[in-house]
């Protein structure tokens, strides 16, 4: 699963087409053949091996190949750094990681000498930046997650520095793909949502359904299947609107793997099915190879062994026609262990002795060797380049020492002058950003406070209408009844049936006043803790059978400070009682997590829902939605909402345990 997702999000990286219409292949397949100069023959058969690249690797680097011949004749070093990177993108395609490393290895090389001599050049830098980027993937594809790390900030800051959103989006997705693979969730959901934010910014689909299903997978492995659900759903919504069939593949399959982790195996194989009618359909052989490989599992997991050895048998026919290595070696694995359910055992020993074959043959001593020879000629070449840099250096020094007498004077006094007046615009512009820095905390701060004054105000309110119209009738009723028992014309009788009264009162008033108690502070918190005493707030809105609340917890402790208890119980029994109130919805659903000192909740009903934007920056509807994110954020947590017509409500807190 591993290494077809880095095969999908090496596509991104690129920002090619991966299947190209015949038409257009053939328009530059006729143009090659006519009368062209190298520079353009160079460039087409770089365009006809990025069309090739995801669909068919050998024709790819047949194209590469070319391209690369002519380009290091003709010197054009732009075209040699493309070659090199497309070149070293078929191995990672085809898992050969070494060699791989190599090419890519010399695309990085060209690209920084590139640099050095047009350090301002954007689209070397983008290239560039992708390039680490693949260096990320392929070492993410052999389990050094630091070095996948290091290349993948490497590519982030590139991108930071020219200010290319698209490339910083790609970037934290991949930042958090390593964290998911390492189990460091919440850090993987931290640049997750980082990356949707600014995909969302620059309203790219291809780029915030990327982030979309990577949140989506992250919630599948901690595991959250709502959650998911509802991140990979969005992904299909948009992608169908945008007719993005290659990424639907990616969707449908993930889909897939949700019902068949809960037990949904008619669902997990129609959604597969969706996903291999697609990549049938654009002839994307991964796609295909992926869905065989699963459709034959689901098969297998049910019972089904005829439908589990025609699919692994698809499965390998594919791998090796594309001589996908990692694949064809999970499809014989597969294939033994169908015929080995099947008691067909001389047939699952020989898929299981072509499968150890092929595992020894892919890590043969044969593939060193072709290593080491490759980094023989790499140095060489390095040396070779290093001899005639160092020759065309000692000519500019030579031709540059002459100009450096004249004008050394001059420099040196501009310098002077400049640091003069950069010393005075670094503390006006520090002095200025101090200010608004301060008046942006300031507004911050009481935005805040605002918020918890209001909602200090309305519980106080709330508290004196409880004593005015509940204590206070009771106790003002009471003082008559007292009074009307010193007088002395009244009977005995009369005196006893106020007396007892008088005591029913009594009891009401103490009754009521545990009732506002218990408002201010619910007792069960402090007894039971946070989750048992949602949980029985929750029982109790179930017994009326109006709606169904589901609540799911993990890794919770009994209790937490008193501030994040009293606050998480106000702002989920608020949030129930919207629902209650406005959504007309049959099913709530709330998650709590604990992981790594922080707590996770997922709030979400299937209600009639409403614009959220519109609600939200309205001053009277939206003052609830806003008091609740305030009450939040003033425990130090994060409150994120989403609703739109027809579509339910969600809601995500994240906050410390410590706070």
């Amino acid at each position: 699963m591993k290494f077809i997702q880095a095969i999908a999000m090496l596509c991104l990286v690129f920002n090619s087409h991966a299947f190209a219409q015949d038409n257009e292949i053939d328009s530059l397949i006729t143009l090659l053949k006519s009368d062209v100069n190298d520079s353009i023959f160079v460039k087409l058969n770089i365009r006809l091996a990025t069309i090739n690249l995801y669909s068919n690797t050998d024709t790819s680097q047949y194209f590469a190949n070319r391209a690369l011949d002519i380009a290091q004749k003709i010197k054009s070093d732009i075209n040699i750094l493309k070659a090199y990177k497309i070149i070293g993108s078929c191995h990672v395609i085809r898992g050969s990681n070494e060699k791989a490393l190599w090419f890519i290895g010399k695309s990085l090389e060209v690209g920084k000498n590139i640099l050095e001599y047009e350090p301002e050049n954007r689209k070397v830098k983008i290239i560039v930046s992708g390039i680490y980027g693949t260096l990320g993937f392929i070492y993410f594809n052999k389990g050094s997650y630091d070095l996948a790390l290091k290349n993948h900030l490497e590519s982030l800051k590139l991108s930071e520095e020219i200010g290319f959103d698209k490339g910083i989006s790609i970037c934290l997705s991949n930042i958090g793909n390593v964290y998911l693979d390492i189990q460091e969730y919440d850090k993987a959901l931290e640049y997750q949502y980082k990356a949707l934010s600014i995909a969302n910014k620059m309203g790219e689909p291809q780029e915030i359904t990327q982030s979309l299903n990577n949140l989506g997978a992250i919630y599948l492995a901690i595991p959250v299947y709502d959650s998911a659900y509802h991140y990979i759903s969005k992904c299909v919504d948009i992608n169908l609107k945008e007719n993005n069939e290659t990424e639907l593949i990616m969707n449908y399959e993930n889909l897939a793997r949700i019902f068949d982790i809960t037990g949904n195996s008619d669902s997990a194989l129609y959604y597969n099915g969706l996903a291999l009618k697609i990549s049938e359909k654009l002839k994307n052989m991964e796609g295909m190879v992926h869905c065989y490989y699963v459709m034959a599992d689901l098969y297998f997991n049910s019972g089904n062994y005829v439908k589990a050895e025609k699919y692994s048998k698809k499965c390998l026919e594919l791998s090796t026609l594309s001589n996908m290595q990692y694949i064809k070696l999970s499809a014989n694995n597969q294939l033994s262990k169908i015929y080995k359910a099947k008691g067909d055992f001389e047939k699952a020993y020989n898929y299981l002795m072509s499968g150890s074959i092929l595992k020894d043959s892919v890590f043969s001593a044969e593939k060193d060797n072709s290593i080491a020879e490759m980094e023989i000629k790499y140095r060489t070449e390095k040396k070779e380049k290093e001899i005639l840099l160092l020759r065309e250096q000692s000519k500019l020094q030579k031709e540059q020492a002459r100009n450096n007498k004249l004008i050394f004077l001059s420099i040196t006094v501009i310098l002077f002058l400049i640091l003069v007046l950069g010393i005075i615009s670094y503390r006006s512009a520090k002095h200025k950003q101090l200010a608004e820095k301060r008046g942006l905390q300031q507004k911050a701060e009481k935005k805040v406070l605002n918020a918890i004054i209001e909602t200090e105000y309305k519980e106080r309110k709330r508290f004196a209408e409880d004593l005015h119209d509940g204590l206070g009738v009771i106790l003002s009723t009471l003082r008559l009844y007292i009074n009307e028992l010193t007088d002395k014309e009244r009977s005995d009788e009369e005196k006893q049936q106020l007396l007892e009264e008088s005591n029913k009162m009594l009891d009401d008033a103490i009754k009521n006043a545990r009732n506002i108690s218990n408002n201010i502070m619910p007792g069960s918190l402090k007894n039971n803790g946070l989750e048992i005493s949602l949980r029985s707030y929750c029982d109790k809105i179930n017994a009326s059978g109006k709606i169904k609340i589901e609540l799911t917890t993990h890794n919770l402790k009994k209790h937490y400070s008193d501030t994040l208890e009293i606050t998480l119980f106000r702002v989920l029994t608020e949030m129930i009682n919207n629902s209650l109130k406005h959504s007309g919805a049959s099913k709530i659903h709330i998650s709590f997590i604990e992981e790594n000192k922080q707590i996770f909740v997922t709030y979400s009903d299937n209600g009639k829902g409403f614009d959220y934007a519109a609600v939200s920056e309205s001053n009277e509807k939206g003052m609830g939605l806003n008091n609740i994110i305030s009450r939040i954020d003033s425990i130090g947590g994060k409150c994120t909402m989403e609703s739109s017509p027809g579509k339910g409500f969600f809601a995500k807190i994240v906050l410390d345990t410590e706070n």
